[in-house]
């Protein structure tokens, strides 16, 4: 009987344990930028991020895109479960290619075009 438990008991441990980190590998899909200011040398941008539902955080970003004309953000929730703050962030500093014309952001089951750079003046804009 005792073994029983223990067994019982490690098992819900371990399940707690995948909760409460594993959120944290998983993408984030209600990610909206908030803010963005690109560096003076216009090889970097500075953005802020917001949750666009009641519950997360977001810890991290990445490009997931291979073509250098856009910039595919993925983010990925900070960890302790659903609403987890370990290791959030909402200010992320993304290096700018000279080439890249389109930011999308992953929301929810598709990339959104979010920022682009505008042709005729040179300058980064926020997609409505």
């Amino acid at each position: 009987m005792k073994k029983k438990l223990s067994i019982i008991i490690v098992v819900l441990l371990l399940l707690g344990c995948a909760y409460y980190f594993g959120v944290g590998f998983l993408p984030a899909t209600n990610v909206v930028v908030t803010d963005f200011e690109v560096s003076e040398q216009q090889d970097s941008m500075t953005i802020q991020t917001s949750i666009a539902t009641s519950a997360g955080y977001t810890r991290s970003v990445k490009n997931v895109s291979d073509n250098p004309e856009k910039m595919k953000l993925k983010f990925y929730s900070a960890f302790g479960g659903i609403n987890g703050s370990i290791g959030a962030k909402s200010e992320f500093n993304l290096p700018l290619a000279p080439e890249c014309k389109e930011i999308y952001v992953l929301l929810y089951d598709d990339y959104r075009l979010t920022l682009a750079k505008n042709p005729t003046i040179g300058e980064w804009e926020r997609i409505k």
